[in-house]
């Protein structure tokens, strides 16, 4: 809970996550007149506890807290906010096409019918598909509610946090609505899960639905993470790992990693393969229920960009969709 940019009156918030991946960073911002927040934490005892820490180490009361910003609607982010309004009073802030799917997602009974299908129709096993739609169910149940009632933001939007502006920026790819936060006269950017300094964000393929139209997520996150190039940023505040002023080295790392991704992805499926059997073969073989889950949408995502630069081709057999090599 230490001071990451003083000039700024930004502050991290390291809350624990039950995952392999065990924490995500929030941050609370102190401007003259109160707090802002950034990004929640899951819904659990554990990040209450986390927030409760931080308001009684800076003498926080409830009143003080005058906004809530959020990056995008993932459990991580979103799971707290309900209980953060709660307590304090403050307004809850999400890009507009996220608010969408958390209504589609998280309040929606049987709303993950659709990834139920897609697993069986690209190949996992009738058994693996049971128990990762669990893990996945697992998520809704305990870890995104109370809800919080949203204020939504539009892209290119100016916001106040603390006493400085930020422009809100649609960064598209690891959720369909997800922003970053840019005070342009320091050059920070509150970057979300769109830019870490040393894992690549997971890039899901989801069903296609009204709320989730985009086929494409790859292909968004790369025109996105290009065009952070432009914005003469100096310092990235991540929701994972530690802040990081080497942009430009990062957004080429990462670029050649989804490159090198692809042509793995594009060998693995030779004469003919579904997709569960070259998540097998690209991804470890330890992973949980919740980690195979994004190792499969991860594939499918490849996939369905290496589809879109005509390099695969897709037919179907009993069912069951088979990705090779164009001919």
């Amino acid at each position: 809970m230490i001071v990451i940019y003083e000039a700024l009156g930004i502050y991290k918030v390291k809350l624990p996550l039950p995952f392999r991946l065990n924490h995500v960073n929030c941050y609370a911002v102190k401007g003259s007149l109160g707090w802002w927040l950034i990004d929640a934490g899951l819904s659990r005892e554990a990040t209450v506890e986390g927030w409760m820490q931080f308001f009684e180490e800076h003498s926080i009361k409830p009143t003080d807290i005058k906004g809530i910003y959020l990056t995008h609607f993932h459990p991580d982010h979103y799971g707290c906010s309900g209980w953060l309004q709660c307590f304090s009073g403050a307004p809850v802030y999400i890009g507009e096409i996220d608010a969408e799917l958390i209504k589609h997602y998280w309040k929606s009974e049987n709303s993950f019918d659709a990834l139920d299908a897609l697993f069986r129709e690209n190949g996992m096993p009738n058994d693996m598909v049971k128990e990762t739609m669990g893990s996945v169910n697992d998520i809704i149940r305990f870890f995104t509610s109370p809800h919080a009632e949203l204020t939504t933001l539009k892209a290119g939007q100016v916001v106040t946090i603390g006493d400085f502006e930020y422009q809100v920026i649609l960064t598209q790819g690891h959720s369909d609505g997800h922003i970053c936060f840019y005070n342009v006269d320091h050059g920070v950017l509150l970057s979300g899960d769109h830019l870490l300094p040393e894992i690549s964000s997971n890039i899901s393929l989801w069903p296609q639905t009204d709320a989730y139209p985009n086929p494409n997520p790859l292909d968004n996150f790369l025109h996105a993470l290009d065009s952070i190039r432009s914005l003469n940023c100096k310092l990235a505040l991540p929701s994972h790992g530690k802040p990081f002023s080497t942009i430009e080295e990062r957004i080429s790392q990462l670029e050649a990693h989804h490159e090198a991704r692809l042509q793995e992805i594009k060998s693995c499926t030779g004469g003919g393969a579904t997709a569960y059997q070259v998540c097998k073969q690209v991804f470890r073989q330890d992973l949980s229920y919740h980690e195979l889950r994004f190792a499969m949408t991860e594939t499918l995502a490849h996939l369905e960009y290496l589809m879109y630069k005509s390099e695969l081709e897709r037919t179907e057999k009993d069912g069951v969709r088979i990705f090779r090599i164009s001919s």
